[in-house]
């Protein structure tokens, strides 16, 4: 189905190849996935599988790339599009048309298909994938997972024989990620369908037949799964996340190292881990902070857009000076759009959005930063000090300061020794600490986030939420949306879920993650580590306290801390 043999690409004007002499075979039906950090070459493979490298995107091409049976260097771009359907990292530049049913179409349409065919595949596509309700719907009014489904659906309808699916599960809840994954297997198995899912998420394993783990251009392991996902040093070494139960148990020193929750709760008991529980004099629970005024309020409010069903009805929601908190829901809940009321950039038909005072400043109104998903939405300037300094600017502030703020907001989020670089010359991460930066140079009381970490690798992703953690500590009020239950569980302190436009639960993040079932009816699934806890019957919100547990009840009691030392 797809082979390739000594594939090299450099892009113009970069200084090393992007691929290096790749030698790469997939078979009918057969499923892989490509795993690796960011700048690894995965998203320039996609291109050069679909012949946009080197037919559109120019740079130095070596080797042969072959879909059944079709060169890409040689065969029409309508050839390869019913041999080959990539879906792009960047989803939202695959979509144009006004309608969802219409953008489903547009592929089928210029292969010159009968209305009838058409007709048929938009609808199947759609039904796969569970979008048949958004039918009429404008793609700029969906979520961010729903418009990434709707470019799959896109993909789909072309019916490719090989389908390379670029970061799939980025902007997906973890209920639709299972899902996707879950509809791609029967594909394969009803359409004899090639697979290779590219990215750093380790669910996209799942089902595969081979993994491949790749680096700086170059293939440096492949294997079944379950061999590879083991090699937890090489995992670290690339900036990959890891297997969160095999890397706990490495961590702890264990031979055998588990991947599913089943085999380590197995070795848990086995251990006598599960023997290790919280007695009521042994409880330790950090003491929580105290909240401070209300500064940040939805009251009473209803909003719906056009020709559409109301998003919320009715909804309140409050939010105090200092606290971090995330918002979780599955996609379509309303989360993008409650930040957008929370910032202003929406307005709603029904209530009203409140806004209290700085504790230390009462004579003003609180001010609100606002990062985008998509950074590339906030950012124009030609270089990375303009683009930060463009704010203040607007605020009328006397140069020094300008300068003062820019300096001090580029310092915070590591970017001072690139000031005078292109914004669109850096990596996501990059970008993404950038718009921060943009918005701190702002002076936020309010710093509020929809999926910081989005696009972003490991190491990028612990980058941003480290620096999310400071900015709280330093006194700023954060708000996220996230889908990463990792991130949610060990930075935030306080978690509110939405679904269906509804606020289901609210409350501390140990608290709300200890009801499984109430977050399994929202289609959301606790971190591994934690549920690992739970089910040993202690609370664990991350795999450090997961350690210090063990840690600490294994230690004798006489030498725990804060124990009284009984008399010699």
């Amino acid at each position: 189905m797809l082979k390739i043999r000594q594939l090299s690409f450099q892009y113009r004007q970069a200084s090393f190849p992007t691929l290096r002499h790749l030698d790469f075979d997939l078979g009918p039906g057969e499923r892989v996935a490509v795993l690796g950090p960011s700048e690894s070459g995965k998203s320039t493979l996609a291109l050069c599988l679909n012949g946009l490298i080197p037919r559109l995107i120019k740079g130095d091409f070596e080797g042969d790339v072959q879909v059944a049976g079709c060169s890409t260097l040689t065969c029409r771009p309508r050839q390869l599009a019913s041999r080959v359907g990539v879906l792009f990292q960047d989803f939202e530049s695959q979509l144009f048309c006004t309608r969802v049913d219409l953008e489903v179409a547009f592929g089928p349409e210029n292969l010159g298909l009968p209305r009838t065919e058409i007709r048929r595949r938009v609808q199947a596509s759609l039904n796969c994938l569970g979008l048949e309700s958004l039918t009429g719907r404008d793609p700029a009014t969906l979520s961010g997972g729903q418009k990434q489904l709707l470019a799959l659906a896109s993909v789909l309808a072309l019916q490719p024989q090989l389908l390379v699916l670029d970061e799939p599960t980025s902007d997906l809840d973890p209920w639709r990620v299972e899902n996707l994954l879950d509809r791609l297997q029967d594909l394969r198995r009803e359409q004899n369908l090639s697979l290779l899912l590219l990215g750093q998420d380790l669910r996209l394993s799942e089902h595969c037949d081979r993994l491949v783990l790749l680096d700086q251009g170059s293939i440096v392991a492949t294997g079944p799964p379950g061999d590879i996902l083991r090699q937890i040093q090489l995992f670290q070494r690339l900036g990959l996340s890891p297997n969160p139960l095999a890397a706990l148990f490495y961590d702890l020193g264990q031979p055998q190292l588990p991947l599913t929750l089943e085999e380590a709760e197995a070795m848990s008991r086995k251990l006598g881990w599960h023997k290790v529980t919280t007695e009521p004099d042994q409880t330790r629970k950090p003491a929580r902070a105290r909240p401070g005024p209300e500064i940040l309020a939805l009251r009473d409010i209803s909003f719906r857009y056009p020709d559409s069903p109301p998003v919320f009805q009715n909804l309140s929601l409050s939010f105090r000076q200092g606290e971090l908190a995330a918002i979780l829901g599955p996609n379509g809940s309303g989360k993008t759009t409650l930040l957008k009321l929370l910032r202003g950039l929406l307005s709603p038909q029904q209530g009203e959005l409140w806004l209290g005072r700085h504790p230390d400043q009462p004579e003003q109104m609180p001010r609100l930063g606002f990062v985008f998903q998509n950074p590339d939405y906030q950012l124009f300037a030609e270089q990375v000090w303009e683009e930060v300094a463009f704010g203040p600017r607007q605020l009328g502030l006397g140069e020094a300061e300008i300068q003062a703020r820019v300096a001090a907001a580029l310092q915070q989020v590591r970017l001072a020794d690139l000031a005078e670089d292109d914004p669109f010359s850096l990596t996501k991460g990059q970008r993404q600490r950038l718009a921060v930066a943009s918005v701190l140079a702002l002076a936020p009381t309010v710093i509020i986030l929809d999926e910081p970490t989005t696009g972003l690798d490991h190491n990028e992703q612990l980058g941003m939420m480290n620096l999310i953690r400071d900015l709280n500590r330093q006194g700023h009020t954060i708000i996220m949306v996230t889908h990463s239950m990792w991130a949610a569980a060990e930075y935030s302190q306080r978690l509110i879920i939405l679904q269906d436009g509804r606020l289901i639960l609210d409350g501390p993040t140990r608290e709300v993650l200890a009801q499984e079932e109430v977050l399994a009816a929202c289609h959301l699934v606790p971190p591994a580590v934690v549920r690992l806890a739970r089910r040993l019957g202690f609370s664990a919100l991350s795999a450090a306290e997961f350690q210090a547990h063990l840690l600490l009840f294994r230690t004798p009691k006489a030498d725990r801390p804060g124990s009284a030392v009984p008399p010699g």
